[in-house]
């Protein structure tokens, strides 16, 4: 029996050992907040910490550090090992390599051109996923996925159908530049189809987009990612439609890394 029990008391001084080592680096920002962490890279430039309540990788800038504590094996921690901001820390993790997102966006559809004159202003969402392609410049990532569209549009005659539907299917790539602020000003070409549903007959439409739009993330909350975008779309149906489309929106995206900033 005292065997056990001394093989118990051996057990929970392993763990809290572990535990300890597990949270031992500590970084005092120069706001006054304090971050606990497991240290996995260091640069002159930055420390980059595994933060056990969010589950996220976090870079910290070292201008916006005041004091850090670390153990001796932490310390030892060199900057070939050190994680660049967004970089995967989690080896042979495909989560951390393509942070794939879902989102939502809520939206107008304004009819130009010929459509103008028949069909009025239209409301709808698109919902999308895509993934981030691995290797690419810090300022620059390129991103590809799929979004489907659900918009409905009354029309100004009753001749031909009292409404129109539009459910677009795109496969699309966005191109994303990395500004300072958590600011993602981005560019996005795609095409698919789109089914075109009016006065109980059905049309399979070749589509085009095109957009120019804003993203932003939070460092408190890296993997929440907020839109604004404006672009145009065609629809190549036996009379063309064009249409101005503006939307906004959010994305959940997963293995997002925070960065502290200003």
């Amino acid at each position: 029996m005292k065997n056990i029990f001394k093989y118990f008391g051996f057990t929970i001084l392993i763990v809290l050992l572990l535990q300890f080592c597990a949270f031992a680096a500590q970084i005092v920002l120069k706001s006054g907040v304090t971050i606990n962490g497991k240290l996995l890279g260091r640069t002159n430039e930055e420390i980059t910490i595994y933060d056990p309540q969010t589950n996220q990788v976090r870079v910290i800038k070292s201008v916006f550090i005041r004091d850090i504590v670390l153990t001796a094996d932490e310390q030892k921690i060199t900057e070939k090992k050190a994680a660049k901001p967004g970089a995967i820390t989690t080896p042979d993790n495909l989560i951390y390599i393509l942070q794939p997102a879902v989102g939502l966006m809520p939206g107008i559809m304004l009819p130009v051109g010929k459509m103008a004159d028949r069909i009025n202003l239209g409301g709808g969402f698109f919902v999308f996923s895509d993934v981030g392609i691995p290797k690419m410049p810090d300022i620059f990532k390129l991103r590809l996925g799929l979004s489907f569209g659900f918009f409905y549009h009354t029309t100004k005659s009753t001749d031909y159908a009292s409404s129109i539907m539009h459910l677009p299917l795109d496969a699309y790539a966005k191109f994303q530049f990395i500004a300072p602020y958590g600011l993602k000003p981005y560019i996005k070409l795609g095409g698919g189809i789109t089914p075109v549903l009016a006065g109980g007959s059905s049309d399979m439409a070749p589509g085009f987009i095109g957009a120019v739009g804003l993203g932003y993330t939070h460092d408190k909350i890296p993997y929440m990612e907020f839109f604004f975008e404006a672009g145009f779309r065609m629809v190549f149906e036996s009379i063309r439609g064009d249409y101005i489309a503006i939307n906004v929106g959010a994305a959940y995206r997963f293995g997002a890394a925070s960065v502290v900033s200003k």
